[in-house]
């Protein structure tokens, strides 16, 4: 997941990203077939063959999204010119995602290597040429809004528990940015071009508080959990506790399609091929060390770190902090307090996934 509120720097003090991105990393594995197979259907449109990963992240997970596209384009039409360029924030940690594709487990020392290029800047803004991109994804990514969102919100730090006009004012904002970022791409996309998006999504279900079930639930609940206990001992102040929301929204998929079926521009803009969300079953993707809590809590630990730390700091740990607390201390005691809570309940916290997947062919 790339954090694209300005203000944030997308990875700046994270732990490693690429060694807890798992999910990620899973996520683009499971869609390879489906990057073949649309990599084929543009493979001829034009002589130049341009891939765009946009919100890219640090880590294998961008290389494996590119790969299956390379594999299919070298094998159809090897003489054409292939370029790929990674897209993402100016935070994002360039140096080791240009060490890994020019690694082993990159692609630019493969035969017949593509021209690899990057752009720096946020995916709600164009970050290529106009007309210029074949095939474009953004996984994991799209979810997170454009911009930081303070709310008075003072039972939750996320979207999928708030109500009333804070759930309004957010739904109004998510629809605006989904739309806006379906503007960018189309800029970009040559006619015949696709774009392929997979980011955290959410299904109906009764028992929630609003109708839904958004992925990672467990997760950000601890978190809410941490924070709400930090904000009675005195760590956290108050009132930037209770205005702090995370920037996201996780799409039903009626909310997706509708959103581009209702808008005038879009649904002249693009076809739809696919819009759906999928259950990723099993969730948990450290099922494998929850007969060790210790293990288990470190690893959920780092996996929640590696997308959420930068967010936290910017706009709960910078503002609590004072001359007594740092905001480093306070990141260190809030994820102390979140490993705790996954030792103690383990699996009970697991993951929970269902990915939006939506794929649009460019008119």
């Amino acid at each position: 997941m790339t954090d694209q509120n300005k203000g944030d720097r997308a990875t700046d003090g994270m732990v490693d990203y690429n060694a807890n991105s798992t999910a990620q990393q899973q996520n683009a594995l499971r869609n390879a077939g489906v990057i073949s197979d649309l990599a084929a259907r543009v493979a001829k449109t034009t002589e130049t063959l341009t891939f765009a990963d946009f919100g890219c992240g640090p880590g294998q997970s961008t290389i494996e999204t590119v790969r299956p596209a390379l594999d299919i384009w070298r094998q159809r039409v090897p003489e054409k010119s292939i370029a790929v360029c990674h897209a993402d924030q100016p935070g994002n940690d360039w140096n080791a995602l240009i060490g890994l594709i020019q690694g082993d487990s990159g692609y630019a020392n493969d035969a017949n290597a593509p021209l690899v290029m990057t752009s720096v800047g946020s995916f709600y803004e164009r970050m290529m040429p106009v007309g210029s991109v074949s095939l474009a994804t953004c996984f994991f990514a799209s979810h997170w809004l454009n911009g930081p969102v303070q709310l008075t919100a003072p039972d939750t730090l996320w979207f999928a528990d708030l109500t009333g006009a804070a759930r309004g004012a957010m739904w109004t904002r998510a629809r605006s940015d989904w739309a806006l970022f379906l503007r960018q791409r189309a800029k970009e996309l040559q006619p015949g071009g696709y774009l392929y998006v997979s980011a955290l999504g959410a299904i109906p279900e009764t028992d929630e508080i609003n109708g839904t079930a958004a992925a990672g639930r467990t997760l950000y609940r601890t978190m809410q959990e941490v924070t709400a206990g930090m904000v009675d001992d005195g760590l956290l102040d108050r009132q930037v506790a209770d205005r702090f929301v995370f920037g996201l929204w996780f799409l039903t998929a009626r909310e997706a399609r509708e959103s581009i079926e209702a808008d005038p521009e879009l649904s002249q803009l693009y076809e739809i091929d696919t819009v759906e969300v999928i259950t990723v079953a099993p969730g948990d993707i450290f099922a494998g060390s929850a007969a060790d809590p210790q293990d288990y809590a470190r690893r959920y630990t780092g996996y929640t770190r590696a997308f959420a730390a930068s967010t936290l700091r910017t706009h709960l740990f910078a503002p609590s902090a004072g001359e007594t607390m740092s905001a480093d201390r306070l990141e260190q005691m809030f994820f102390d307090r979140y490993e705790a809570i996954y030792r103690e309940r383990t699996s009970a916290l697991a993951l929970e996934q269902w990915l939006l997947e939506v794929i649009l062919r460019r008119k």
